[in-house]
């Protein structure tokens, strides 16, 4: 592919390295059909004169939906009491099952308020929620700023909205779990790598934190049958974008972005 076309749209689910390309290359410009470039080989591609372009608006909305959607079923129980009339157990007599909470007066912490995590908070405050956000600068001013050690033991819910990079894997390490509180939330619809994930699993077997949502794993897919097991885990297969008319938007970014670069 990289020695036939002179531009290629490419996602995140293949590594773009020096493995993919031979000496006669003609690859000029690689669009990311999407906002994450990890996957990309930057210093390799920065060699060989390649230049990388993401899309950077048309993700927003959906992916926001989702961190947003995955708060609610946790809080809810949506999916584990849908799974327990599966299973028909459903007691007409129980008033207390499945009690969930609300969202109205939660404090929701937002980690990185880029694009994606000013849309949610814009989406929260609908919801009644207190917003607050870490960011590496405090640059929001309609949404309330603190660090990053005070969102953890504030916050009910906590979603994660980094890009991957050497400073921000394992992001939430076994000292942000300690901080969060037992009742916590956590929604990761960013990368995988951004959570020792290892030490997230050992946390929510013994209850020290309330739930998880991952829409990203590390690895992907996540084939272990014992985390997939864990009952307050809830897992999707990274769709943050899967929506009909985000994907069509995303299409178009990616294919203009593409051709912007060609035709200079």
């Amino acid at each position: 592919m990289f020695n036939t076309y002179e531009g290629v749209i490419t996602s995140h689910t293949v590594k773009i390295d020096s493995r993919l390309f031979s000496d006669n290359f003609k690859v000029k410009v690689l669009s990311s059909y999407g906002t994450g470039q990890d996957y990309l080989d930057k210093p390799f591609l920065i060699s060989k004169g390649i230049k990388t372009i993401a899309i950077y608006d048309d993700c927003t909305y959906s992916t926001a939906e989702l961190a947003l959607a995955l708060g609610l079923n946790c809080i809810r129980n949506i999916n584990t009491s849908s799974n327990y009339v599966r299973q028909g157990k459903w007691d007409t007599e129980g008033l207390t099952l499945f009690m969930g909470d609300n969202l109205v007066g939660k404090t929701w912490g937002i980690i990185g308020m880029g694009k994606i995590g000013a849309r949610l908070a814009t989406m929260l405050k609908v919801f009644g929620c207190r917003v607050i956000y870490t960011a590496n600068t405090d640059h929001h001013n309609k949404w309330e700023y603190c660090t990053k050690e005070e969102l953890l033991k504030q916050s009910d819910i906590i979603s994660l909205h980094l890009p991957l990079k050497p400073d921000t894997v394992n992001y939430i390490d076994e000292a942000e779990l300690k901080l969060m509180k037992k009742t916590a939330i956590l929604i990761n619809v960013c990368r995988g790598k951004v959570i020792n994930n290892n030490k997230l699993y050992e946390y929510l077997k013994s209850g020290l934190i309330a739930c998880a949502a991952l829409d990203v794993t590390d690895p992907e897919p996540l084939n272990d049958p014992e985390v997939i097991g864990i009952p307050n885990l809830m897992i999707t297969p990274h769709i943050g974008t899967a929506a009909a008319y985000t994907r069509r938007q995303m299409t178009y970014g990616a294919i203009n972005n593409l051709l912007s670069v060609l035709k200079d």
